[in-house]
Protein backbone atom coordinates (compact mmCIF):
# COMPACT_ATOMS: atom_id res chain seq x y z
CA UNK A 1 0.00 0.00 0.00
CA UNK A 2 2.65 2.64 0.74
CA UNK A 3 3.96 2.50 -3.53
CA UNK A 4 0.68 3.22 -4.48
CA UNK A 5 -1.83 5.99 -4.19
CA UNK A 6 -4.93 6.53 -5.43
CA UNK A 7 -7.22 9.72 -5.35
CA UNK A 8 -10.54 9.83 -5.22
CA UNK A 9 -13.23 11.96 -7.25
CA UNK A 10 -10.97 14.95 -8.03
CA UNK A 11 -11.68 17.55 -10.62
CA UNK A 12 -8.80 16.77 -12.35
CA UNK A 13 -6.48 19.02 -14.25
CA UNK A 14 -4.51 17.26 -16.74
CA UNK A 15 -3.17 20.15 -18.76
CA UNK A 16 -2.48 17.29 -21.11
CA UNK A 17 -5.40 17.61 -24.53
CA UNK A 18 -5.13 13.55 -24.51
CA UNK A 19 -6.32 12.99 -21.17
CA UNK A 20 -8.59 16.27 -20.79
CA UNK A 21 -9.43 18.08 -17.86
CA UNK A 22 -12.07 16.44 -16.25
CA UNK A 23 -14.60 16.09 -12.97
CA UNK A 24 -15.08 13.01 -10.77
CA UNK A 25 -11.86 11.37 -11.83
CA UNK A 26 -9.57 9.66 -9.95
CA UNK A 27 -5.75 9.30 -10.28
CA UNK A 28 -3.59 6.02 -9.47
CA UNK A 29 -0.05 6.41 -8.49
CA UNK A 30 2.72 3.81 -8.30
CA UNK A 31 5.96 4.46 -6.63
CA UNK A 32 7.10 8.16 -8.60
CA UNK A 33 4.68 7.65 -11.45
CA UNK A 34 1.30 8.00 -12.65
CA UNK A 35 -0.29 4.76 -13.56
CA UNK A 36 -3.56 5.78 -14.86
CA UNK A 37 -6.22 8.75 -14.50
CA UNK A 38 -9.50 7.73 -15.26
CA UNK A 39 -13.04 7.67 -14.04
CA UNK A 40 -14.07 5.03 -11.63
CA UNK A 41 -10.71 3.32 -10.60
CA UNK A 42 -10.62 0.21 -8.01
CA UNK A 43 -7.38 -0.63 -6.24
CA UNK A 44 -7.76 -2.45 -3.31
CA UNK A 45 -3.63 -2.04 -2.62
CA UNK A 46 -3.66 1.41 -2.64
CA UNK A 47 -3.81 4.16 -0.41
CA UNK A 48 -6.95 5.88 -0.96
CA UNK A 49 -6.81 9.74 -0.87
CA UNK A 50 -10.19 11.71 -0.81
CA UNK A 51 -10.06 14.29 -3.80
CA UNK A 52 -13.94 14.73 -3.75
CA UNK A 53 -13.65 18.76 -2.54
CA UNK A 54 -10.30 19.11 -4.32
CA UNK A 55 -9.16 19.97 -7.69
CA UNK A 56 -5.61 17.81 -8.38
CA UNK A 57 -3.28 19.50 -11.17
CA UNK A 58 0.32 19.52 -11.59
CA UNK A 59 2.51 20.68 -9.20
CA UNK A 60 3.44 24.54 -10.50
CA UNK A 61 6.77 25.02 -11.88
CA UNK A 62 8.84 27.98 -11.12
CA UNK A 63 11.22 28.69 -14.11
CA UNK A 64 13.45 30.97 -12.89
CA UNK A 65 14.44 32.32 -9.31
CA UNK A 66 17.38 33.12 -6.83
CA UNK A 67 16.46 31.16 -3.92
CA UNK A 68 19.20 32.46 -2.18
CA UNK A 69 17.36 35.50 -1.30
CA UNK A 70 14.41 33.95 0.57
CA UNK A 71 16.22 35.12 3.86
CA UNK A 72 15.69 39.09 2.24
CA UNK A 73 12.12 38.52 1.44
CA UNK A 74 9.92 41.79 2.29
CA UNK A 75 12.79 43.99 2.66
CA UNK A 76 11.31 45.88 -0.22
CA UNK A 77 12.38 47.00 -3.38
CA UNK A 78 14.43 50.60 -1.99
CA UNK A 79 15.78 49.02 0.66
CA UNK A 80 18.20 46.58 -1.15
CA UNK A 81 18.25 48.17 -4.19
CA UNK A 82 18.86 51.70 -3.13
CA UNK A 83 16.04 52.85 -5.89
CA UNK A 84 18.59 51.51 -8.40
CA UNK A 85 17.77 48.42 -11.07
CA UNK A 86 18.96 45.36 -8.96
CA UNK A 87 20.99 43.65 -12.19
CA UNK A 88 23.13 41.19 -12.34
CA UNK A 89 25.82 42.68 -11.24
CA UNK A 90 24.45 44.34 -8.01
CA UNK A 91 23.13 40.93 -7.51
CA UNK A 92 26.88 39.41 -7.79
CA UNK A 93 27.60 42.23 -5.22
CA UNK A 94 24.90 41.39 -2.64
CA UNK A 95 25.52 37.25 -3.19
CA UNK A 96 29.54 38.56 -1.99
CA UNK A 97 27.87 39.22 1.31
CA UNK A 98 26.23 36.11 2.27
CA UNK A 99 28.34 33.58 3.79
CA UNK A 100 27.60 29.01 3.20
CA UNK A 101 25.51 28.93 6.41
CA UNK A 102 23.60 32.39 5.05
CA UNK A 103 22.82 30.37 1.40
CA UNK A 104 21.35 27.17 3.25
CA UNK A 105 19.22 29.39 5.49
CA UNK A 106 18.05 31.52 2.89
CA UNK A 107 17.87 29.07 -0.21
CA UNK A 108 16.16 26.33 1.96
CA UNK A 109 13.23 28.94 3.06
CA UNK A 110 12.86 29.51 -0.44
CA UNK A 111 12.12 25.94 -0.91
CA UNK A 112 9.94 25.02 2.09
CA UNK A 113 8.01 28.17 1.08
CA UNK A 114 7.43 27.11 -2.69
CA UNK A 115 6.50 23.96 -1.02
CA UNK A 116 3.73 25.51 0.88
CA UNK A 117 2.61 27.03 -2.08
CA UNK A 118 2.11 24.69 -4.34
CA UNK A 119 5.44 24.53 -6.43
CA UNK A 120 6.78 20.94 -7.04
CA UNK A 121 9.63 22.37 -9.56
CA UNK A 122 11.66 25.43 -9.48
CA UNK A 123 14.56 26.85 -11.70
CA UNK A 124 16.99 27.92 -8.60
CA UNK A 125 19.46 30.45 -11.14
CA UNK A 126 22.40 29.96 -7.88
CA UNK A 127 24.46 33.19 -9.09
CA UNK A 128 26.82 32.17 -6.18
CA UNK A 129 30.08 33.18 -5.39
CA UNK A 130 32.10 30.01 -5.55
CA UNK A 131 31.80 25.84 -4.77
CA UNK A 132 31.03 26.13 -0.36
CA UNK A 133 28.21 28.76 -1.30
CA UNK A 134 27.06 26.02 -4.19
CA UNK A 135 27.57 23.14 -2.02
CA UNK A 136 25.42 24.84 0.67
CA UNK A 137 22.86 25.53 -1.68
CA UNK A 138 22.51 22.18 -2.87
CA UNK A 139 22.48 20.70 0.79
CA UNK A 140 19.27 22.90 1.23
CA UNK A 141 17.46 22.16 -1.95
CA UNK A 142 18.34 18.22 -1.16
CA UNK A 143 17.08 18.61 2.56
CA UNK A 144 13.36 20.27 1.00
CA UNK A 145 12.89 17.45 -1.36
CA UNK A 146 11.80 19.69 -4.43
CA UNK A 147 12.96 19.04 -7.99
CA UNK A 148 15.07 21.11 -8.78
CA UNK A 149 17.43 22.03 -12.24
CA UNK A 150 20.30 23.59 -9.94
CA UNK A 151 21.85 26.27 -12.58
CA UNK A 152 25.92 26.77 -11.22
CA UNK A 153 28.47 29.40 -12.56
CA UNK A 154 30.77 28.74 -14.47
CA UNK A 155 33.49 29.62 -12.04
CA UNK A 156 33.30 26.61 -10.63
CA UNK A 157 35.17 25.28 -13.52
CA UNK A 158 34.72 22.02 -15.20
CA UNK A 159 36.00 19.84 -12.28
CA UNK A 160 33.91 21.61 -9.67
CA UNK A 161 30.33 21.22 -11.97
CA UNK A 162 31.21 17.74 -12.47
CA UNK A 163 31.93 17.32 -8.61
CA UNK A 164 28.44 19.09 -8.10
CA UNK A 165 26.29 17.26 -10.36
CA UNK A 166 27.79 13.86 -8.61
CA UNK A 167 26.62 15.19 -5.59
CA UNK A 168 23.05 15.65 -6.14
CA UNK A 169 20.14 13.21 -5.76
CA UNK A 170 18.14 12.41 -8.74
CA UNK A 171 15.48 14.61 -8.55
CA UNK A 172 17.95 17.87 -8.64
CA UNK A 173 19.40 18.32 -11.93
CA UNK A 174 22.49 20.84 -12.98
CA UNK A 175 22.30 23.52 -15.51
CA UNK A 176 24.71 26.52 -16.00
CA UNK A 177 24.00 29.74 -14.46
CA UNK A 178 25.49 32.10 -17.69
CA UNK A 179 27.19 35.65 -16.69
CA UNK A 180 24.30 38.08 -18.11
CA UNK A 181 25.22 38.98 -21.67
CA UNK A 182 24.65 42.43 -21.69
CA UNK A 183 27.63 42.73 -19.24
CA UNK A 184 29.65 40.02 -20.78
CA UNK A 185 31.34 40.17 -24.16
CA UNK A 186 30.65 37.39 -26.86
CA UNK A 187 33.74 35.68 -26.27
CA UNK A 188 33.42 34.79 -22.98
CA UNK A 189 30.20 33.77 -23.28
CA UNK A 190 31.33 31.66 -25.78
CA UNK A 191 33.82 29.97 -23.70
CA UNK A 192 30.43 29.53 -20.67
CA UNK A 193 28.51 27.65 -22.81
CA UNK A 194 30.81 25.42 -24.73
CA UNK A 195 31.72 24.75 -21.19
CA UNK A 196 27.95 23.79 -19.95
CA UNK A 197 27.92 22.14 -23.61
CA UNK A 198 30.68 19.72 -23.27
CA UNK A 199 28.92 18.63 -19.82
CA UNK A 200 25.45 18.42 -21.47
CA UNK A 201 23.46 21.38 -18.90
CA UNK A 202 21.11 23.23 -20.15
CA UNK A 203 22.22 27.31 -20.11
CA UNK A 204 20.14 29.69 -17.96
CA UNK A 205 20.42 33.56 -18.94
CA UNK A 206 19.30 36.85 -17.96
CA UNK A 207 18.58 39.16 -20.55
CA UNK A 208 17.40 42.71 -20.97
CA UNK A 209 16.83 44.01 -17.49
CA UNK A 210 16.30 47.60 -17.38
CA UNK A 211 18.97 48.49 -20.23
CA UNK A 212 18.39 49.94 -23.88
CA UNK A 213 17.92 47.35 -26.71
CA UNK A 214 21.44 46.28 -27.94
CA UNK A 215 20.50 43.48 -30.32
CA UNK A 216 22.78 41.29 -27.78
CA UNK A 217 20.96 37.81 -28.49
CA UNK A 218 20.49 38.54 -32.25
CA UNK A 219 24.47 38.83 -32.37
CA UNK A 220 24.84 35.56 -30.38
CA UNK A 221 22.16 33.78 -32.98
CA UNK A 222 24.77 35.36 -35.81
CA UNK A 223 27.59 33.33 -33.33
CA UNK A 224 25.52 30.17 -33.18
CA UNK A 225 25.19 30.10 -29.87
CA UNK A 226 21.60 30.39 -29.10
CA UNK A 227 19.67 26.97 -29.49
CA UNK A 228 17.29 24.71 -27.82
CA UNK A 229 19.11 24.23 -24.64
CA UNK A 230 19.12 28.20 -24.09
CA UNK A 231 16.51 29.60 -21.19
CA UNK A 232 16.31 33.26 -21.28
CA UNK A 233 14.71 34.90 -18.41
CA UNK A 234 13.50 38.51 -18.66
CA UNK A 235 13.79 40.08 -21.85
CA UNK A 236 12.16 43.46 -21.02
CA UNK A 237 14.12 45.91 -22.87
CA UNK A 238 14.93 43.18 -26.02
CA UNK A 239 14.89 44.65 -29.09
CA UNK A 240 12.37 42.91 -32.13
CA UNK A 241 15.73 41.25 -33.68
CA UNK A 242 16.67 39.74 -30.00
CA UNK A 243 12.90 38.01 -29.81
CA UNK A 244 13.33 37.02 -33.20
CA UNK A 245 16.54 35.60 -32.96
CA UNK A 246 15.24 33.63 -29.68
CA UNK A 247 12.45 31.80 -32.32
CA UNK A 248 14.83 31.19 -34.66
CA UNK A 249 17.06 29.44 -32.08
CA UNK A 250 14.10 27.66 -30.64
CA UNK A 251 15.69 29.06 -27.37
CA UNK A 252 13.43 29.03 -24.26
CA UNK A 253 11.56 32.05 -22.40
CA UNK A 254 10.72 32.91 -18.59
CA UNK A 255 8.70 35.94 -17.65
CA UNK A 256 9.09 36.76 -13.91
CA UNK A 257 6.52 40.19 -13.94
CA UNK A 258 5.68 40.40 -10.80
CA UNK A 259 9.90 41.05 -9.61
CA UNK A 260 10.23 42.62 -13.38
CA UNK A 261 8.13 45.66 -12.31
CA UNK A 262 9.11 46.00 -9.16
CA UNK A 263 13.25 45.54 -9.69
CA UNK A 264 12.85 48.36 -13.01
CA UNK A 265 13.46 46.05 -15.57
CA UNK A 266 10.51 47.72 -17.57
CA UNK A 267 7.06 46.04 -18.88
CA UNK A 268 6.85 42.56 -18.79
CA UNK A 269 7.15 41.15 -22.09
CA UNK A 270 4.24 38.67 -21.99
CA UNK A 271 2.46 40.08 -25.40
CA UNK A 272 5.59 40.48 -27.18
CA UNK A 273 6.86 37.07 -26.43
CA UNK A 274 3.39 35.37 -27.33
CA UNK A 275 3.06 37.57 -30.58
CA UNK A 276 6.58 35.88 -31.44
CA UNK A 277 4.70 32.30 -31.27
CA UNK A 278 6.74 31.65 -28.01
CA UNK A 279 5.60 29.76 -25.11
CA UNK A 280 6.63 31.57 -21.74
CA UNK A 281 7.14 30.07 -18.68
CA UNK A 282 6.58 32.36 -15.54
CA UNK A 283 9.34 33.06 -12.63
CA UNK A 284 9.52 33.73 -9.23
CA UNK A 285 12.94 35.76 -9.66
CA UNK A 286 13.15 37.29 -5.97
CA UNK A 287 10.71 37.71 -2.87
CA UNK A 288 12.54 41.16 -2.19
CA UNK A 289 9.10 42.57 -2.65
CA UNK A 290 7.03 39.98 -4.53
CA UNK A 291 5.22 36.85 -3.17
CA UNK A 292 6.72 33.91 -3.17
CA UNK A 293 3.87 31.68 -4.99
CA UNK A 294 2.64 30.79 -8.51
CA UNK A 295 -1.05 32.63 -8.08
CA UNK A 296 0.75 36.10 -8.13
CA UNK A 297 2.47 35.34 -11.16
CA UNK A 298 -0.14 34.36 -13.25
CA UNK A 299 -2.77 37.12 -11.97
CA UNK A 300 0.05 39.06 -12.63
CA UNK A 301 0.52 38.40 -15.85
CA UNK A 302 -2.86 37.88 -17.49
CA UNK A 303 -3.65 41.35 -15.93
CA UNK A 304 -0.79 42.86 -17.81
CA UNK A 305 -1.86 41.63 -20.88
CA UNK A 306 -5.19 43.24 -20.34
CA UNK A 307 -4.54 46.34 -19.63
CA UNK A 308 -2.33 46.61 -22.53
CA UNK A 309 -4.99 45.17 -24.88
CA UNK A 310 -7.07 47.67 -23.74
CA UNK A 311 -4.79 50.60 -23.72
CA UNK A 312 -4.68 50.05 -27.68
CA UNK A 313 -8.55 49.49 -27.68
CA UNK A 314 -9.24 52.97 -25.92
CA UNK A 315 -6.61 54.51 -28.22
CA UNK A 316 -8.82 52.99 -31.26
CA UNK A 317 -6.83 50.51 -32.43
CA UNK A 318 -8.46 48.54 -34.36
CA UNK A 319 -5.41 45.79 -34.15
CA UNK A 320 -6.07 45.16 -30.36
CA UNK A 321 -4.98 42.15 -29.26
CA UNK A 322 -6.60 38.56 -28.42
CA UNK A 323 -7.53 39.03 -24.48
CA UNK A 324 -5.65 36.16 -23.17
CA UNK A 325 -7.89 33.53 -20.69
CA UNK A 326 -7.10 31.64 -17.90
CA UNK A 327 -6.75 28.59 -20.37
CA UNK A 328 -3.98 30.10 -21.39
CA UNK A 329 -2.13 31.67 -18.30
CA UNK A 330 -2.66 28.36 -16.45
CA UNK A 331 -0.36 27.11 -18.71
CA UNK A 332 2.67 29.03 -18.05
CA UNK A 333 3.07 27.43 -14.85
CA UNK A 334 2.52 24.10 -15.72
CA UNK A 335 3.70 22.96 -20.01
CA UNK A 336 5.48 25.74 -20.60
CA UNK A 337 7.51 25.89 -17.55
CA UNK A 338 8.39 22.19 -17.72
CA UNK A 339 9.72 22.90 -21.24
CA UNK A 340 11.17 25.89 -20.85
CA UNK A 341 13.18 23.96 -18.34
CA UNK A 342 13.41 20.29 -20.30
CA UNK A 343 11.33 18.49 -18.42
CA UNK A 344 8.18 18.19 -20.56
CA UNK A 345 9.03 14.23 -20.49
CA UNK A 346 8.76 13.95 -16.87
CA UNK A 347 6.15 16.87 -15.54
CA UNK A 348 4.71 19.62 -16.49
CA UNK A 349 1.33 17.28 -17.19
CA UNK A 350 -0.90 14.95 -15.76
CA UNK A 351 -0.01 12.31 -18.34
CA UNK A 352 0.37 8.34 -17.30
CA UNK A 353 4.23 7.41 -17.34
CA UNK A 354 5.14 10.95 -16.26
CA UNK A 355 6.16 11.70 -12.69
CA UNK A 356 3.52 12.25 -9.92
CA UNK A 357 4.35 15.25 -8.84
CA UNK A 358 0.69 16.96 -8.06
CA UNK A 359 -0.95 19.36 -6.04
CA UNK A 360 -4.35 19.37 -4.06
CA UNK A 361 -6.46 22.68 -4.30
CA UNK A 362 -9.67 23.00 -1.80
CA UNK A 363 -12.34 24.18 -3.86
CA UNK A 364 -14.63 23.81 -0.43
CA UNK A 365 -12.59 27.31 0.44
CA UNK A 366 -14.79 30.74 1.39
CA UNK A 367 -12.49 32.53 -1.06
CA UNK A 368 -13.43 30.41 -4.39
CA UNK A 369 -16.55 28.59 -3.34
CA UNK A 370 -19.15 28.05 -5.10
CA UNK A 371 -16.22 27.18 -8.07
CA UNK A 372 -17.75 27.75 -11.31
CA UNK A 373 -14.67 27.09 -13.27
CA UNK A 374 -11.83 25.37 -11.73
CA UNK A 375 -9.63 26.93 -13.95
CA UNK A 376 -10.90 30.06 -13.86
CA UNK A 377 -10.38 29.33 -9.66
CA UNK A 378 -7.07 29.15 -9.80
CA UNK A 379 -5.99 31.70 -11.82
CA UNK A 380 -8.32 34.33 -10.14
CA UNK A 381 -8.99 33.28 -6.55
CA UNK A 382 -6.99 30.71 -5.44
CA UNK A 383 -4.01 31.78 -2.82
CA UNK A 384 -1.62 29.38 -0.87
CA UNK A 385 -4.76 29.08 1.82
CA UNK A 386 -6.07 26.47 -1.22
CA UNK A 387 -2.87 24.43 -1.47
CA UNK A 388 -3.91 21.18 0.71
CA UNK A 389 -1.60 18.77 -0.15
CA UNK A 390 1.73 18.54 -2.32
CA UNK A 391 3.34 15.40 -3.71
CA UNK A 392 6.99 15.17 -5.73
CA UNK A 393 7.76 11.84 -7.35
CA UNK A 394 4.77 10.48 -5.09
CA UNK A 395 5.98 11.59 -2.21
CA UNK A 396 4.03 14.00 0.08
CA UNK A 397 6.18 16.92 1.29
CA UNK A 398 2.03 18.51 2.35
CA UNK A 399 -0.39 16.88 3.54
CA UNK A 400 -4.10 18.17 4.68
CA UNK A 401 -2.69 21.69 4.98
CA UNK A 402 0.70 20.85 6.79
CA UNK A 403 4.06 20.82 5.80
CA UNK A 404 6.21 17.62 6.28
CA UNK A 405 9.47 17.31 7.51
CA UNK A 406 9.92 20.96 8.16
CA UNK A 407 10.97 22.79 11.47
CA UNK A 408 9.54 25.83 11.11
CA UNK A 409 11.14 27.59 14.34
CA UNK A 410 14.58 25.91 13.75
CA UNK A 411 13.96 27.68 9.89
CA UNK A 412 12.94 31.28 11.79
CA UNK A 413 15.99 30.93 13.86
CA UNK A 414 18.52 30.67 11.04
CA UNK A 415 16.94 32.89 8.36
CA UNK A 416 16.80 35.96 11.25
CA UNK A 417 20.48 35.15 12.06
CA UNK A 418 21.70 35.35 8.29
CA UNK A 419 19.44 38.53 7.93
CA UNK A 420 20.68 40.13 10.35
CA UNK A 421 24.87 39.39 9.45
CA UNK A 422 23.50 41.08 5.50
CA UNK A 423 21.75 43.43 6.51
CA UNK A 424 23.39 44.46 9.93
CA UNK A 425 20.24 45.42 11.83
CA UNK A 426 16.58 44.72 10.87
CA UNK A 427 15.05 46.56 8.53
CA UNK A 428 12.96 49.93 9.75
CA UNK A 429 9.74 49.79 10.04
Amino acid sequence: MENRKLIKSAAVLSMDPRVGNQLDHDILIEGDKIIQVARGIYDTTAEEIDGSSMIAMPGFVDAHHHMWLGALRNTGAAYVMDKQVFDGAKQRALAATFSPDDVYASTLASAINAIDAGITTVLDHANLPGAEHLTANAKALTESGLRTVLAAPANLGKAGLEALRTSLPERISLALASSDPQDSNLDALKAEWELARSLGLRISAQVGMGTPPGDQLSELNKAKLLGPDVMLAHGNTLSDRDINAIKDARAAVVMAPAAEMMQGYGAPTIQRFTDAGLAPGLGIDTELANRGDMFTQMRNAISMQHAMRFDKKLAGSIFADRMMTTRDIIQFVCAYGAEALGLQEHIGTLTPGKQADIILLRQHHINVMPVNDPIGAVVWAMDCSNIDSVMVAGKFLKRNGELLNCDLDRLQQLTTATCQRVLGAPVAA
